[in-house]
């Protein structure tokens, strides 16, 4: 993890020790530098500004961080004493949070702890589901590869969604996609287990994690509920044909059934998987051939189960 700290003419040599303590790579830049093309040639994870550079500034330097697409999502923190904290209109500046430097060493390294973690999670959120992306999925099914975790994972497609998309257009493909990731997340809810966990990989690509024992009920479950709520989103006129006809590039007429799903499931029973590729890659064969029935689906890949 590497963070910036930008103060005005010099920091505090304590704060400094104490951030160089924390982070991989921590640098110091100073108010008659310029900060700007420094932070653009080698991006951080985390900008700490100090309440000198700020009052000096203005909002206006964090308004151009804010502009830029190269570090703009990264989370902006200012350094404050109490005093400043009550005195300035801080709230007009658009930064992500605040540190007391009133507090305790320990206090401030557990704050910059949790802000880092937070802007993780907001970052690797998907805008459309709110729910938890790609690299957050890697690193919570690696987490429990490395743990020995005694699980299992399912991967969920939905069948035919690109000629509905095509046809609908890409807001009632969003609405489906809302929909689908909303039964994921509640069959998970309702069997109130631990180590559950429902992310979305994007497009119309999902994932969840629940104990070995619940994986078929829930799957099951999870085809009843989308097969009924999926013709809510189609016309008449398409549920009466059973079909989509779809023109290809090629000239070809297609016809395309009622969208449906795909659930591929692995275990990981006796520490079976080590790393999460391989999980991913027998989940992939599984879907294909999972894609080539009819109907929802599922299939629980048994490799990983104790004999």
């Amino acid at each position: 993890m590497r963070a910036v700290f930008i103060v005005q003419e010099s920091a505090d040599t304590h704060f400094s020790e104490l951030m160089d303590s924390m982070f991989d790579s921590f640098q110091v830049m100073t108010g008659n530098q310029d900060v700007i093309s420094m932070i653009y040639m080698d991006p951080p994870d985390l900008i700490l500004l100090d309440s000198g550079y700020l009052l000096s500034k203005g909002g206006g330097i964090v308004r151009e961080f804010r502009s830029n697409t190269i570090f703009g999502h990264v989370p902006i923190v200012a350094f404050l004493g109490k005093s400043e904290i009550e005195a300035a209109p801080w709230l007009d500046i658009p930064i992500d949070d605040y540190i007391d430097t009133d507090e305790s060493d320990l206090s401030i390294k557990r704050r910059i702890q949790f802000i880092f973690k937070r802007a993780i999670r907001e970052v690797d959120m998907n805008p459309l589901t709110r729910l938890p992306g790609n690299e957050s999925i890697i690193r919570y099914i690696q987490g429990m590869f490395d743990a020995g975790e005694e699980i299992a994972i399912a991967w969920v497609d939905i069948d035919n969604f690109k000629p509905f998309n095509d046809r609908y257009g890409f807001s009632r493909g969003d609405e489906v996609i809302v929909a689908t990731g909303r039964i994921i997340t509640n069959a998970l809810k309702e069997i109130n287990e631990d180590k559950t966990f429902v992310g979305h990989i994007g497009g119309d690509d999902f994932v969840f994690i629940c104990p070995g024992n619940r994986v078929r009920s829930l799957c099951e479950e999870m085809i009843s509920r989308f097969d009924m709520v999926i013709r809510n989103f189609y016309d008449d006129e398409d549920l009466d044909q059973g079909v989509i006809v779809s023109s290809e590039r090629d000239g070809k007429v297609r016809e395309y059934s009622i969208m449906t799903i795909s659930i591929a499931v692995i275990y990981n029973e006796g520490a079976h998987y080590t790393h999460y590729g391989q999980a991913s890659q027998d989940a992939t064969d599984i879907k294909k051939y999972l894609k080539g029935l009819d109907g929802s689906n599922y299939m629980i890949d048994r490799r990983g189960m104790k004999k």
